[in-house]
């Protein structure tokens, strides 16, 4: 892949276009992208990374990070990238993801990001095919353009910042995952995987088949209901069976089997001996329960003909008392006849001495006009009644008149209320006609005076808005702050630790110098020659003195002086990115201070809230403008309508005090001495209503006479035909309905028993029965109980042995299905299993002790170190190689993938953390070319056309970095071009071409210059 030219906009630190010509930047090989940190070199990789993949190219940072602060708030975020590849050349451009502002209103909106993706015809980019709009098809169409995933890219053509030297000194585990994303074997795992779980099963199945053999053998044992011995042997032949190997099941298997059919074989026997018996004492309990029933039945016949005589005897006894029930009960049916003219004879008469007491006092109370009361006759009273009510008639008129005099009246006190508030309303609408002209000219003035602030809203929330943005700086300026003198102590305790860390060290070689006699006396062996002095015999042999140090001391103390270098480099650089930061800031705050920010926002929110006030005013003054006019308008109106209705209301109370007048004189006309015409209307009616129950009560005494007459000779007639002398003997016969009926029951009762019992008596079986015999039943009962039992017990018996019979045929059948199914089941799992234990190494056949995807992985590693240690040993001048080990690392879970540095000057192995800084440096960047030479080789030899190195080489002695330099000379002879992203200013000398990247000021944005 060759990049051809990289454009991008208002990105990190940059805020105008900027553009890369890589087609004139390349042509010597080698390039140089330089600039002060924070300047936004990494910047440029990272919109490179982001233009092929839509990521940065860090592995912990962020790609939200991509959009510039420094950019106008509508400018669009950008990069564009032309590059060529085997499949041709392409043309892509991307934006991340921003916040713009909106297009109508105030405030933002999320803009998403969005690619564009062309195919061009030449190196320039211009003209071509669209590909795609859409981020998954765009990155598909780059992913098979380019061939590589982006963690291949970057481990292969941008190296970042701490990337590789963190694969160098990760564990294997971490070395393990790298690896794995950048070659894709997720499937070597994804088989062990499915192969383990496949093996779990197969084993749940085993297990499931073992546990149906128990399942089965135990419910045999259960079913047949075995002693515990026997339930032991069983037990046990089972257990025997299921541990059995592949070659003894066979044998197991049969032994368990025959066990199950001689257990069988035995209830048959047993389930035979007890039919026979059940037969024979069947037949015995069948003749002990007919003579029983004989018995019961001539105890039965015996005992009716005892209680039919002794009911006879009942009956006789009650025959007297018989006879006096059907004396009475035909008295009582001829009463019966009478009753009905008797009541209504009772009845007439009480009528009649009610109507004679009414009238009675009806005489003594009433009063009428022109008659005696009482001696007047119904006629006379009849006709003074009809008299009355035609005078009440009459006067109906008149008092209806009268009724209405007292609503007219208030009628007419409320038309002179209404026309009182009338007079009064038109006064209020006149004063108010008078009094709104200056209001409205009132309302007007203020209304101006609030457009004119309201007008001030949108400069005043402007400047707002860039006051909240100086603030935000200040707090960051403070937090930065902290920051900085943070990373001051850390990089003091830092130098302090390793001042300790030196001197120790520098103590301990000492004594170890001074000690290193007693060290080779150690080694001497009698008979072998010394290193010193070559002589076999040790006569006297130093020995170590108390305190001396052993070259392992000497060694850690070592290591650790390195990890204070270390960690005093980091905290520099901590202080450094600190101090950049705290310029930067300080820049862009250009003097305010907290204080005086704080002062001009109160005082431009406040402004705003006067105007956002006046703002909302300007409306309400408005409205309340056009409420006034319209008020003008509707009194004008009202004015005139009160006039009129004054005028009608007027009119009204003349015409009704007239007819007033005029109705008061009819009715006193109508009087006749009383109050008022209703006080002689109800005099009246009461005469009327007192001759009307008069009349009706001398009506009512002439009726009920007439009837009792007629009653009384109806009476007589009756009596005579029911045979009774006199009414009183038939009022004494008369009963109640209910106890006549209770007597006639009673006589039919007795009749219906007596027959009864004589039919008892008669009866044929009852024939030459002596109701004195005496007849033991409980004897034959007891004896029929005895065969009952015997027979229960037999019965119980047969059940139990057809259920242990029938359950030993079902679980019979169930353990040799369970045995089968067994052997089936163990057959088709071995093999799965032990291919299992192989793969995930498990199992002792895996001799190896490493799983299928660690062992591909380990092939690839070792393919890696091999290219690594070619580079390698050029860079350290022959001192370092690389060498792969598959034992299990110290703080790793697993084996293989381990990496050790051999060092040719001692010519022992180590760990790679006790590399200096320098040393990690070229060490990690020989694995990371090697690394991207097996994965170019294995995308089909694909030839990457550019590489970029990120950072590291000012951790280099001048003759490690000529090294270093050659090596980097050998990839560009290979056809590449590398791009070296330092500050170091050795190499602006060694490196003509290259990218400057300045920043004009420290809070300002950055720029860059191309030399080529």
């Amino acid at each position: 892949m060759h990049l051809h030219e990289l454009t991008f906009a208002a990105l990190g630190p940059f805020r105008d276009e900027q553009h890369i010509d890589f087609r004139e930047l390349t042509a010597g090989g080698l390039f140089l992208l330089d600039g002060p940190t924070g300047a936004g070199k990494s910047t440029i990789i990272d919109a490179l990374v982001f233009a092929l993949y839509g990521q940065v190219a860090g592995g912990n940072s962020s790609k939200h990070r991509l959009v510039s602060d420094h950019r106008d708030r509508n400018a669009e975020p950008f990069v564009e990238l032309v590059f060529e590849t085997g499949r041709g050349i392409f043309r892509v451009r991307r934006t991340p993801e921003f916040e713009r502002p909106k297009k109508r209103g105030e405030g933002t909106v999320t803009q998403q990001a969005s690619v564009k993706l062309w195919k061009a015809t030449s190196p320039d980019g211009l003209d071509g095919d669209p590909l795609s709009t859409r981020a998954g098809e765009a990155d598909a169409e780059i992913l098979e353009a380019i061939g590589l995933t982006r963690e291949q890219f970057v481990k292969t053509v941008v190296l970042p910042q701490g990337e590789f030297a963190r694969f160098l000194e990760s564990k294997s585990d971490e070395r393990r995952d790298i690896l794995q994303r950048i070659f894709g074997t997720e499937h070597y795992e994804q088989v062990q995987e499915d192969l383990r779980r496949r093996r779990v099963a197969a084993r749940q199945e085993c297990d499931r088949a073992d546990q149906q053999v128990r399942f089965a053998t135990e419910s045999f044992v259960d079913g047949v209901g075995l002693d515990d011995d026997g339930a032991r042997a069983v037990s046990d032949l089972t257990e025997v069976a299921i541990t059995a190997t592949a070659r003894e099941r066979d044998e197991a298997d049969a032994v368990l089997l025959a066990r199950i059919v001689d257990i069988h074989t035995g209830l048959e026997t047993q389930h035979q001996a007890c039919e026979l018996r059940h037969a024979e004492v069947e037949a015995t309990r069948h003749e002990a329960a007919n003579h029983l029933h004989e018995l019961e039945q001539h105890r039965e016949r015996r005992d009716r003909l005892r209680a039919a005589r002794a009911a006879k005897d009942q009956l006789e006894a009650e025959r007297s008392e018989q006879e006096e029930r059907e004396r009475r009960l035909d008295a009582g049916r001829r009463a019966a006849r009478c009753e009905s003219s008797i009541h209504a004879l009772d009845d007439v008469r009480g009528r009649l001495d009610t109507a004679q007491r009414r009238v009675e006092d009806l005489r003594a109370t009433v009063e009428l006009p022109g008659i005696d009361v009482a001696t007047a006759r119904h006629q006379d009273v009849s006709r003074t009644h009809r008299e009355l009510r035609d005078i009440v008639i009459g006067l109906e008129d008149v008092l209806e008149v009268e009724a209405r005099l007292p609503d007219r009246r208030d009628q007419l006190t409320t038309l002179q209320r209404d026309r009182t508030k009338l007079a009064a309303n038109l006064e209020t609408i006149e004063s108010r006609c008078t009094a709104l002209p200056a209001e409205i000219a009132s309302v007007e003035t203020e209304l101006d005076a609030a457009r004119k602030t309201a007008a001030s809203l949108d400069s005043l929330r402007h400047e707002r808005t860039g006051i909240h943005e100086l603030l935000s700086v200040h707090d960051a300026l403070v937090a930065a702050r902290h920051q900085h003198e943070s990373a001051e102590t850390a990089h003091q305790d830092a130098l302090r630790r390793l001042a300790e860390a030196s001197e120790l060290e520098s103590d301990l070689r000492r004594r170890y110098l001074a000690g290193i006699a007693a060290e080779i006396a150690d080694e001497l062996v009698d008979g072998e020659p010394c290193r010193v002095c070559g002589a076999t015999e040790h006569p006297a042999p130093a020995t170590r003195a108390a305190g001396d140090v052993t070259r392992e001391q000497v060694e850690s103390a070592e290591q650790a002086r390195k990890e204070r270098e270390h960690e005093r480099d980091a905290r520099q650089q901590d202080v450094t990115r600190a101090s950049t930061r705290v310029a930067e800031l300080e820049g862009r705050l250009d003097g305010h201070t907290d204080d005086e920010l704080r002062r001009r926002l109160s005082e431009t929110d406040a402004a705003i809230d006067a105007a956002e006030t006046a703002q909302q005013r300007v409306g309400e003054l408005g409205e309340n403008l056009d409420r006034h006019r319209q008020e003008l308008d509707d009194l004008t109106e009202e004015r005139r309508q009160a006039a009129a209705d004054i005028a009608g209301v007027d009119a009204q109370i003349t015409a009704l005090s007239e007819a007033i007048d005029r109705d008061e004189a009819r009715v006193a006309s109508e009087r006749a001495g009383f109050s008022t015409i209703a006080a002689r209307v109800a005099d009246l009616e009461r005469r009327a209503h007192a001759a009307e129950q008069l009349a009706s009560a001398l009506a009512d005494v002439e009726r009920h006479a007439d009837e009792h007459t007629r009653r009384e000779r109806e009476v007589d007639e009756v009596i005579t035909a029911a045979g009774f002398p006199t009414e009183d003997d038939a009022r004494s016969a008369l009963l109640p309905a209910a106890e006549l009926d209770d007597l006639e029951t009673a006589v039919q009762d007795w009749s219906r028993r007596m027959h009864e019992v004589d039919g008892r008596l008669a009866a044929p079986d009852l024939v030459g029965v002596d109701p004195d015999a005496h007849i033991d039943v409980t004897a034959a009962r007891t004896e029929l109980d005895r065969r009952d039992g015997e027979f229960e017990e037999l019965q119980r018996a047969m059940a139990t042995s057809d259920q242990r019979l029938e359950r030993s045929h079902r679980a019979r059948a169930k353990i040799v299905d369970a045995l089968l199914r067994r052997r089936q089941r163990y057959a088709e799992s071995e093999a799965l299993i032990r291919v299992a234990g192989l793969v995930n190494a498990d199992s002792p056949d895996n001799a190896l002790r490493m799983p299928l995807a660690t062992y591909v992985l380990q092939r690839v590693f070792d393919g890696v170190v091999d290219a690594a240690n070619e580079r390698l040993v050029e860079m350290s001048s022959g001192r370092y190689a690389l060498e792969s080990h598959e034992g299990k690392q110290a703080g790793s879970r697993r084996t293989g993938l381990g990496l050790r540095v051999v060092d040719a000057h001692t010519g022992h192995a180590r760990g790679t953390d006790t590399l200096s800084g320098g040393e990690t440096f070229y060490v990690s960047l020989a694995l990371a070319l090697g690394l991207a030479d097996v994965v170019t080789a294995q995308a089909g030899g694909l030839r990457m056309g550019t590489l970029f190195i990120d950072e590291g080489f000012g951790s280099l002695d001048p003759d490690t970095l000529d090294n270093v330099m050659g090596v980097l000379a050998d990839l560009r002879s290979g056809g590449r071009s590398v791009g070296v992203v330092s500050h170091v200013e050795e190499l602006k000398t060694r490196i003509p071409e290259r990218i400057e990247v300045r920043r004009p000021s420290a809070s300002g944005p950055s720029t860059l210059h191309v030399i080529a």
